[in-house]
């Protein structure tokens, strides 16, 4: 039996245990609630040796194997990706809601690291099979979180890369960027992102402070992240200097990305008590005041609405081409 305090052993989802062989797993016994070894490290999962030590309840991992754990489901992700693909666009976002998810769990013990590999993976796979993943965000789910959110966002980022045609380095820079833009909401209370009604003014004012929480967990993991704190920390950010944190006016280009993209992405999917979901022409609709109103950048989100199209410049639909002139065409 090994002594870890009860809070620290971290769980497993029975849906990665197939990564798992050079890990040691544990597990808790049922009538002492010791925590007892499962399986050595270099033993497969399906080992049949295994059958002789049934368990109920989660397998678990020790706190400093997390981030070689995250490492063995990244590279079972990479290897698994292709399949992915070829099945459909519900099995890459299923991958991807696991190791976002198991990522963020507690993103200040590191494990943050594993992720722009993840990036390059689905940049890399956007350039040959570009209808998977602009549709990633296109499937919608009754539980909708963060993660989900995030990973919305990136391949709605990565789709607006794409169309501008940034270069591969910036385009997993900024892809990046948007899956880690709200990651400190992992230490906001539960209650007020998921509340179902408006939030309070306490409340919002403990919302907002997610840009910052965001930034410092950010700067205390690997440089291999750091590229995205600007973005992180400047998405709520506005032209007119009425945004937050610190009521810009001069604001990153990745930061003034996510700002339209963020806001897009939740106002098509995020249903509240308050409001429904918008319909894509609706919220774009709304966006463009933002941006008559000199809030939002136009270019970044003429940009960006073309990108979610499959209209060219010089093909554009009726309806589509209202949104930019304001008046009747």
């Amino acid at each position: 039996m090994i002594s870890i305090r009860r809070e620290k052993w971290i769980p497993v989802r029975k849906s990665n245990l197939k990564y798992y062989d050079d890990i040691d797993l544990y597990y808790r016994n049922k009538s002492s609630g010791n925590i007892l070894l499962y399986k050595s490290s270099g033993m497969e999962i399906s080992d049949l040796r295994l059958k002789d030590k049934p368990y109920t309840g989660d397998l678990y991992i020790r706190p400093e194997d997390k981030s070689k754990c995250l490492r063995q489901v990244q590279k079972g992700f990479s290897l698994d990706l292709d399949q992915s693909m070829a099945v459909g666009v519900d099995k890459v976002k299923e991958n991807l809601i696991n190791i976002i998810d198991e990522t963020l769990h507690e993103p200040r013990s590191g494990g943050l690291e594993v992720i722009p590999d993840t990036i390059d993976i689905i940049v890399e796979s956007y350039s040959k099979q570009p209808d998977v993943i602009k549709n990633l965000a296109k499937i919608s789910h009754s539980d909708y979180t963060t993660t989900i959110h995030s990973i919305n966002v990136m391949a709605l980022t990565v789709g607006y890369c794409f169309f501008t045609k940034k270069t591969f380095e910036k385009t997993v820079e900024y892809g990046l960027t948007a899956l880690f833009h709200d990651i400190g909401k992992t230490e906001i209370p539960q209650k007020i992102l998921t509340s179902v009604n408006q939030l309070t003014d306490l409340e919002f004012s403990t919302m907002k402070r997610h840009t910052l929480l965001g930034a410092e967990i950010l700067q205390a993991n690997s440089p291999a992240v750091h590229c995205a704190i600007p973005g992180t920390l400047e998405h709520h950010e506005k032209l007119d200097g009425k945004g937050y944190p610190y009521g810009l006016t001069k604001i990153s280009e990745i930061g003034q990305i996510l700002a339209i993209i963020d806001s897009y992405e939740a106002i098509t999917n995020d249903e509240r008590m308050y409001r429904n979901a918008m319909e894509p022409l609706e919220a774009l609709t709304i966006l463009k005041e933002e941006v008559d109103r000199k809030r939002l950048n136009r270019e970044y989100f003429e940009n960006f609405a073309y990108s979610l199209t499959d209209f060219t410049k010089s093909n554009r639909d009726k309806s589509f081409r209202k949104i930019f002139s304001g008046s009747d065409i």
